[in-house]
């Protein structure tokens, strides 16, 4: 059995023992302050347990990934009242949210993407919130009745990913600020069990990325890039640092796959189904907890994209075995 199928069903065995099956809620839509918004009046049968009203806000249904987060936690949530938001077209996401949060009580928040869970911030409500698909998340992780998961992997699981696509690897860079120190440190030890030696580089936001990004990358076997705004700034710089790799044929393992377009190598991204499922059990465990416990988890779940075409062109030794657990082959 391979290491990504015996993931998925791990995962799935946890999240089966969590949860109940029940039947779909009717939907009813209705529209608030130029931002899409949906009423699920979910009736149930179990009545040992309590209906909860939960506000779901979410930055952009149109983005898939984000879509697929909702559908998934409100399928695990469907005996509770659940109210969503789509603040895609709102130009003004604070006052739709806090007019909703005036208009009726709410248990519990679940926000998807920054602008949901930064607008939710700014209001600050005295209630559990959960959110997911937040790069910067670290800025909110201080709030006491804040949960999350983490926009990517946990860094244990990457790095065995990248041993098991490239045994060959050895040294692995990467760039970092003092945001992710701790994180870097915590990464010693499954990287030296996977015989693998991190060369780091500590830079600040203010820092030119060109001088630090090119000493590295001469020590290095493939470059790892983690989620650090402080690293990459703007656009134009990520560009840049994907040339300066590709000039010297290093390939750069990622935490998304929109960076597989810039010239990634290989990308390991959190799976945003399994993200729904499992912010619905955080939000089922707030709301069971009499007092209020601050969490932050890891994906449980994965989807891989390989560059096929970088791997060829850098000449990478590729374990064959390991195309079985890729979800998506670039090839062109």
């Amino acid at each position: 059995m391979n290491l990504k199928l015996f993931s998925k069903l791990l995962g799935a065995f946890c999240l089966l023992a969590l949860v109940s099956c029940s039947s779909m809620p009717n939907k009813t839509d209705i529209v608030a302050n130029s931002a899409y918004v949906s009423f699920n009046p979910a009736f149930t049968n179990n009545t040992s347990e309590k209906q909860a009203r939960i506000l779901l806000v979410n930055t952009n249904r149109q983005i898939d990934r984000y879509k697929a987060a909702e559908i998934s936690f409100t399928k695990i949530l469907k005996n509770h009242r659940i109210r969503t938001v789509d603040l895609a077209h709102d130009d003004q996401p604070v006052e739709t949210l806090q007019d909703l949060l005036n208009e009726e009580h709410f248990d519990a928040v679940y926000c998807i993407g920054a602008k949901a869970l930064g607008s939710i911030d700014h209001i600050d409500p005295d209630m559990p919130v959960v959110f997911s698909s937040v790069l910067n998340w670290r800025r909110f992780n201080t709030q006491d009745n804040y949960n999350g998961i983490a926009s990517e992997v946990a860094p244990e699981a990457q790095l065995t990913w990248f041993k098991y696509f490239f045994p060959e690897i050895k040294k692995i860079g990467v760039l970092y600020s003092a945001d992710n120190q701790q994180r870097l440190k915590d990464a010693l030890i499954p990287a030296k069990a996977l015989a693998l030696e991190l060369v780091t580089q500590e830079i600040s936001a203010e820092t030119q990325l060109e001088i630090p990004a090119t000493s590295l990358l001469s020590k290095v076997d493939a470059l790892w890039l983690i989620s650090d705004p402080n690293v990459l700034v703007s656009t134009d710089q990520a560009k840049r640092l994907f040339k300066m790799a590709d000039q010297r044929n290093i390939p750069i393992f990622t935490y998304h796959s929109f960076f597989i377009e810039m010239g990634a190598t290989l990308s390991i991204m959190a799976d945003l189904p399994t993200t729904g499922r499992q912010a619905a059990l955080m939000i089922k465990n707030a709301l069971n907890q009499l007092e209020y416990k601050h969490v932050l988890q890891f994906p449980a779940g994965s989807s891989i994209t390989l560059n096929i075409k970088k791997v060829e062109a850098y000449k990478l030794t590729l374990n064959e075995d390991a195309l079985d657990s890729v979800d998506e082959l670039i090839e062109q």
